[in-house]
């Protein structure tokens, strides 16, 4: 099954499957070589033409954040891009993939947005960004590697960060990023975009054998995700208030919530407190999940990609 969009068969030509409204479709990218999206329509589109891209973490769960995301995307008329950063190719994604890494996922990304322009009409040269985990960990450097892509910017419980600090080297600080060919990161861009750090109350172990525990890391950001999210937080807004400029980060603890992007969702109202902040709209607090029969309707026709789901050595 295949949209009414022009350009399809550049586009869909690939397609692994679809749901049965012919709106939600798993394709490999035509530019990005070996990148693999998870693309929504809505039902109806946003008149400001809405596009949220949203990064999973080392599970490669993009289809999850397809279903958990899916019911205010429609109701918000947002174009919705999950993009599978594969482990076996994209194994340095949440650095952006640094030189003998792997491939630029930044690049891939951006190679995505513009085919999706090409073949959908919407306008994806300025997105919001949302990214759980590792994928929060790609969203935010990201936006310092691409502020002018990024409209709002919105970061679930990353397991650390690049602080707004010149004298560290990337990707710790904002210092020598010549890993990453012709960027030139900017955090004074980056500090201006509009920005809700999500993490959970209970996401504070420090035993954490996920977390990044270098004593680089540990000694400048802490040693749980909360208290990373917290300095990091603190840190650009610092930033900007030392510029003069108003601080834009702000910090939101979901109550109950470990590190589970699920439970975030449908306990803690991460979807709601994203789409409010990238979209201004009052969203509920608990999302209520379709029941057996209509996953299964809504889903019906659509086959799943097979991808390495193998534990990463990447630290979140």
């Amino acid at each position: 099954m295949r949209l009414n969009l022009p350009d399809t068969d550049i586009l869909f030509s690939d397609s692994r499957g679809c749901h049965a409204d012919g709106r939600s479709v798993v394709l490999e990218s035509k530019s990005a070589p070996h990148l693999t999206y998870h693309l929504l329509l809505p039902r109806e589109r946003h008149p400001d033409g809405r596009v949220l891209v949203s990064v999973h973490g080392v599970s490669r769960n993009a289809e999850e954040h397809i279903e958990l995301l899916r019911p205010l995307a429609e109701r918000h008329g947002v174009l919705l891009v999950a993009p599978v950063f594969s482990a076996d190719r994209f194994r340095d994604f949440q650095r952006l993939g640094r030189k003998g890494r792997g491939p630029r996922a930044d690049l891939a990304l951006i190679r995505v947005l513009n085919e999706l322009n090409i073949a959908t009409g919407w306008d994806t040269s300025k997105i919001d960004m949302f990214g759980f985990s590792g994928g929060a960990q790609f969203a935010h450097r990201f936006a310092l590697a691409h502020p002018r892509r990024v409209r709002r910017l919105a970061l679930g419980a990353a397991g650390w960060y690049t602080m707004p600090d010149d004298t560290l080297p990337y990707p710790f600080g904002t210092g020598d990023a010549s890993g990453l060919d012709a960027v030139r990161l900017n955090t004074v861009a980056a500090a201006r975009l509009p920005t809700l750090v999500l993490v959970g109350e209970c996401d504070d172990r420090a035993d954490d054998e996920e977390l990044n525990r270098s004593q680089r890391v540990c000694g400048s950001q802490g040693d749980t995700r909360l208290r990373r999210a917290r300095n990091w937080t603190r840190a650009m807004n610092g930033f900007a208030a030392r510029r003069g400029e108003p601080e834009q980060v702000s910090l939101v603890t979901l109550p109950g919530v470990d590190h589970s992007f699920r439970d975030a969702v449908i306990e803690g109202g991460l979807a709601a407190h994203v789409f409010r902040h990238c979209y201004a709209a009052p969203a509920p607090t608990r999302l209520r999940l379709p029941s057996d029969t209509e996953s299964a309707n809504s889903y019906a026709g659509m086959s799943r990609v097979s991808f390495n789901m193998e534990p990463s050595t990447n630290h979140e």
